[in-house]
């Protein structure tokens, strides 16, 4: 869940604030979006759709996924990443690439990187514990 830090002063009118947005989940996506409060997208992991999600509004099917293939046993395939266009730019897809990753670490699987943005993730973030763990594609 996100962090929202308290407002002060006149801004403090929490009620007055909130009434612009249908759900808390949107209040908190438009800080997410815009930068402001250091809000941090939580990130979910559907195994039955092999793919880790960030889910745009609880009332939404919108949402920003990583998918992935389990081809061999103790190999995934991290395949295709995917932000919906109102939301690039914000760094959505640098969360599901952490989250996909770190599950790899944790699961101790060999990954091959098929799809580009992990590819460009890993060389931007090289850490060892990933570099060991990817296969060639």
């Amino acid at each position: 869940m996100a962090i929202v830090r308290p407002l002060v002063g006149r801004a403090a009118n929490w009620t007055g604030i909130l009434r612009r947005y249908s759900t808390v989940e949107a209040f908190t996506a438009n800080l997410m979006a815009s930068g402001e409060g250091g809000a941090m997208p939580v990130v979910g992991h559907d195994k039955m759709k092999k793919e880790f999600y960030i889910k745009m509004d609880r009332n939404s099917t919108e949402k920003a996924i990583l998918q992935y293939d389990m081809y061999r046993k103790g190999y995934v395939d991290f395949y295709h990443t995917f932000v919906p266009e109102v939301y690039r730019g914000k760094g959505l897809a640098k969360h599901l690439a952490k989250a996909a990753l770190d599950y790899a670490v944790e699961e101790d699987l060999k990954m091959k990187l098929t799809c580009t943005y992990l590819q460009k993730y890993t060389q931007d973030n090289p850490l060892p514990q990933y570099e060991e763990r990817i296969v060639p594609s």
